[in-house]
């Protein structure tokens, strides 16, 4: 009978490595929103480490209640390794430094990129949740979306009256976002796209009445403040050009991070269509 040699001594960080690397994690920490969120939808409660203290703020989460029963963390040094995670999920936007300190000392951190798109939402899922080894329920999650998707796709406009965001410092939503897929989806004409603007940039007040908007829609990040930013929201010709509408408020949380929540920011939209 042939012996079985023992395996090389050298050998055994690689195939301790490539074992860990299969395993799924069990201690993740989350330091950005929108990965917190996706944690927060995909990962199992034993294996939510942290997430940042965003996720608990109702005006930027759309999950915040979910969000306090579990400990949160401050994006700093000492505090992630503090808490001794094997995954490391962060933004497109996470503190560069941060992310390169993280990898220098070994630890395993992953970016997730800006959602723009429903395609783009989808690929956030599946990453997030192939990273956790929670693939089933990440396809589970895109199913339940796609079939709330697929419903209101089925209606069909008579007329497809012109709106625009319009966001504190004159603001809009153009080609390529979140915003604008969501207008097309409620049954609205985009006029930022019609003006040629692509993703979010500033639009001036004479283009914007000229493009004679039949509805305006804003998403204030905290409702019921006042600053210099918000004050052309309540400029009286915004009121005129559409015929005394008042311009109505999608939450922030809607559109700070993309998420299974498009199908409700696209239901608000739909329900103020004529």
């Amino acid at each position: 009978m042939r012996k079985l040699l023992p395996i090389p001594i050298l050998l055994l960080p690689t195939l301790l490595a490539t074992h860990f690397c299969h395993a799924a994690p069990q201690r993740v920490v989350s330091i950005n929103l929108c990965s917190d969120q996706l944690l927060l939808l995909l990962g199992a409660p034993s294996q939510i480490t942290s997430i940042s203290y965003l996720a608990r703020d109702p005006n930027a989460s759309w999950i915040a209640e979910r969000a306090g029963r579990f400990p949160v963390n401050h994006a700093s040094l000492e505090e992630i390794i503090g808490l001794h995670p094997d995954l490391i999920l962060s933004g497109a936007y996470t503190d560069t430094l941060l992310r390169r300190a993280l990898k220098q000392l070994g630890y395993r951190v992953e970016s997730i990129p800006l959602a723009t798109s429903i395609a783009g939402i989808r690929d956030n899922i599946r990453r997030v949740a192939a990273l956790i080894g929670r693939k089933s329920q990440g396809e589970r999650l895109i199913a339940d979306l796609d079939t709330r998707l697929a419903k209101l796709r089925q209606h069909r406009f008579s007329q497809r009256p012109r709106a625009l965001f319009y966001q504190p410092n004159g603001y809009t939503a153009g080609d390529g976002t979140l915003q604008d897929e969501a207008l097309r989806l409620a049954g609205w004409e985009n006029l930022a796209v019609k003006l040629g603007i692509q993703g979010y940039a500033p639009i001036d007040l004479e283009s914007l009445l000229l493009a004679q908007p039949e509805q305006f829609f804003t998403s204030p990040y905290a409702p019921g403040t006042q600053s210099l930013a918000q004050h052309r929201l309540r400029h009286p010709a915004l009121r005129a050009v559409t015929g005394g509408k008042p311009m109505r408020v999608m939450p922030y949380r809607y559109w700070l991070c993309g998420g299974p929540m498009i199908a409700d920011a696209i239901e608000r939209l739909r329900q103020v269509h004529p």
